[in-house]
């Protein structure tokens, strides 16, 4: 059986070479292969980096012939059944587009994963979980309200950064009124890890920040978190060494 070859002419490798630019990907990061797609019939196949999980294989036109777009637009993979090179343009635009938006979407899952506590253990289990006093809670609210000013000063956020960064303290402050008091210890954690995520903050800055949250909120998380959350032995909170509560005497005066 003779070979047969649908792969692109030049000119149609220079349209799709304009197509990424116009969307704002770089010709550079992408190769060029050739798939045999059944026995003796090859196609062209557009790699992003390799190929692995971002590609655009182009169809043979032949009848009920397809051409898969790896991302698709809503699932990983899509494929489509172009009749003529006019819609495998628009389909590969489509795709490229699609592509760009991935790439320019950071995972919030993989970045909160930069700033996550390690934790050698849970808070106990008999660890008395109590309602936070009304008291308390208006001091915690005031303590995080210093904060915000304090926390995008020497951080030196943006003004939209320290908006957001208010924004989840208020949050933390306001779960103080109607959460327990071990419940609301992982909101302070969950709202650390996730702020740090969205502010793309470094880890030096990212443990700068919990050292602030952990002196202004004083004995109250400090205690519980010292005392409920077992640590393993010189390991590091974000670069930051486990200290006991009588090695900051300023922090147990807050909230006392």
């Amino acid at each position: 059986m003779f070979e047969k070859k649908y792969t692109l002419l030049h000119s149609q490798k220079k349209r799709v070479y304009d197509i990424l630019r116009e969307v704002g990907l770089e010709p550079a990061e992408f190769s060029w292969s050739n798939v045999e797609i059944v026995e003796k019939l090859l196609v062209s196949r557009l790699n992003y980096r390799g190929g692995e999980q971002y590609y655009f294989q182009f169809s043979s036109y032949e009848v009920n012939a397809w051409c898969v777009a790896c991302p698709g637009r809503f699932r990983t993979m899509d494929h489509s059944y172009p009749k003529n090179w006019e819609e495998q343009e628009g389909t590969f635009r489509a795709w490229a587009q699609t592509l760009k938006t991935e790439l320019d979407t950071p995972d919030p899952w993989v970045e909160l994963a930069k700033y996550r506590l390690v934790l050698g253990g849970e808070l106990s289990g008999d660890v008395v979980n109590e309602p936070i006093a009304a008291v308390e809670a208006e001091q915690i609210s005031l303590a995080l309200m210093e904060l915000g000013p304090r926390a995008a000063r020497d951080l030196s956020l943006r003004d939209d950064q320290a908006a957001l960064l208010r924004a989840r303290l208020a949050y933390v402050a306001d779960a103080a009124r109607r959460e327990r008091s071990r419940d609301w210890v992982y909101t302070v954690i969950g709202a650390w890890a996730s702020s740090a995520a969205a502010l793309a903050l470094t880890e030096e800055q990212a443990a700068a920040l919990w050292q602030m949250l952990r002196s202004e909120l004083g004995s109250f998380v400090n205690l519980l978190l010292d005392r409920a959350v077992t640590l393993p032995p010189q390991t590091p909170i974000v670069g930051i060494k486990s200290t006991a509560p009588e090695a900051r005497p300023e922090q147990a005066r807050k909230l006392s």
